[in-house]
């Protein structure tokens, strides 16, 4: 008996924990083994095992959390009340400014874009 135990573990391993297995989750893992061979509780063992992958569980993302649906934002009730701002960063310096300040109305979506230059603050602005 601990022969097959062993071979199950050794299995398991090949099948999940290896670099061809890509610790992938309990479905892909079930059907990769499951493809080759098939013993009584192999849906078990691999769940149990992906759920002891110590690589899965400090690794892998939590995709059964949903994270819900997106709110809309309140309609501004007037021009320049409620304002989005951003920075495009990174560009070819042109008469020293490398930096655009993009200033956007939620409502009327009027925008305004400020030339700027390393280093910069809301002083300078």
């Amino acid at each position: 008996m601990g022969n097959v135990l062993a071979l199950k573990q050794q299995l398991l391993q090949l099948f999940h924990d290896s670099p061809t297995g890509g610790h992938s989750g309990v479905e892909i893992t079930k059907k990769r083994l499951a493809s080759v061979l098939y013993w009584r509780g192999l849906n078990k063992d691999v769940r149990n095992h992906v759920r002891a992958c110590v690589v899965c569980q400090r690794y892998k993302p939590d995709s059964a959390a949903s994270a819900g649906l997106l709110q809309p934002l309140p309609i501004p009730n007037a021009i320049w009340e409620d304002i989005s701002m951003d920075f495009i960063e990174g560009l070819p310096k042109s008469r020293g400014k490398d930096t655009i300040l993009v200033v956007v109305d939620r409502l009327s979506k009027y925008a305004h874009f400020l030339a700027l230059s390393h280093p910069f603050t809301a002083a300078i602005l």
